[in-house]
């Protein structure tokens, strides 16, 4: 496993090489954060032993035990490792528990996981049986609005919404870093869900003291990063109000020439075909449109 030094008490990792960047669970991030007396884990992955060998190494690292695991959000690629840490505090948004709660008798029923591994993942053996056997359990701790960790409040757990409304962010004041879970990604074009509610988080951000930004998926950018994705909507919501007022249907408006170009992390402006999964873009565009149609005050 790579680790990544983010600072002297902050280390990340996927996980799985460079050159394993194929799908998106194999991006998505897991942070070690180390307080005076504690580790304090964010995600955790999908792989139970990934996720174990990356808290052991850290305990051995830094000589000190693991006493929390934060989930940003509950989706199946950054929660599946979670048994890893079954013997520490899990905390989780007190919505993204509700929503956990519900899925443990539906998608992330053990019938539905098997039918799920057999489906989308035939050919990776490793990633099937980890989907199948996954040992799921509810968090111990909800979090309604925000949770502070250490003697000093070195680590905050804010709900924030936005990706999904069981969404959160973790924020380290005294090592200037943000995890922004799957609000921010830099492997892959954004994920945002409301417009207002995206321009809302970005902006929050934006007034933190930030050096070092960790995304849900991807590597670790600086805080002119999040200028950079908010720019990005700004500009795309205003070319989007200028086509609904021409009345332009979908079709048109997912290739028009006025709309901003996306960027990557290293080639902006980047239009996306280099990577997997790159319908994400149409699909934002797609949902922003509609948002857009459908919002009178906009």
């Amino acid at each position: 496993m790579t680790y990544s030094d983010v600072t002297k008490n902050v280390v990340t990792t996927t996980g799985f090489s460079t050159d394993e960047h194929v799908e998106p669970f194999q991006t998505a991030t897991m942070t070690c954060m180390v307080l005076p007396h504690e580790l304090v884990f964010v995600d955790c992955g999908i792989i139970p032993e990934i996720a174990s060998k990356f808290r052991s190494d850290m305990e051995e690292r830094f000589q000190k035990d693991t006493s929390h695991l934060l989930l940003t959000h509950v989706h199946w690629d950054h929660i599946f490792g979670m048994e890893a840490f079954e013997d520490v505090r899990i905390v989780a948004s007190t919505v993204g528990i509700t929503y956990l709660k519900k899925n443990l008798k539906g998608m992330f029923s053990k019938e539905r996981r098997e039918k799920t591994a057999k489906r989308r993942f035939s050919n990776r053996k490793e990633i099937a049986e980890c989907i199948k056997n996954a040992k799921l359990f509810l968090p111990h701790i909800g979090v309604k609005e925000e949770l502070r960790i250490g003697p000093k409040e070195e680590v905050i757990f804010k709900v924030i919404g936005g990706h999904s409304k069981d969404s959160a962010c973790v924020y380290a004041p005294e090592e200037r870093v943000l995890c922004t879970g799957d609000n921010l990604l830099t492997y892959y074009a954004q994920l945002p869900g409301n417009p207002r509610k995206t321009l809302e988080i970005f902006r929050f951000w934006e007034t933190l003291d930030i050096n070092s930004v960790i995304p849900g998926h991807g590597d670790v950018v600086g805080k002119e990063y999040i200028t950079a994705v908010r720019t990005y909507f700004e500009e795309l919501l205003s070319v989007l109000k200028t086509l609904k007022a021409q009345h332009l249907p979908l079709k048109d408006v997912l290739n028009h020439p006025s709309l901003p170009h996306y960027f990557g992390k290293d080639q902006p402006p980047w239009t996306e075909g280099g990577k997997p999964h790159t319908e994400w873009l149409e699909m934002n565009v797609k949902s922003w449109y509609k948002w857009v149609l459908t919002s009178p005050k906009f």
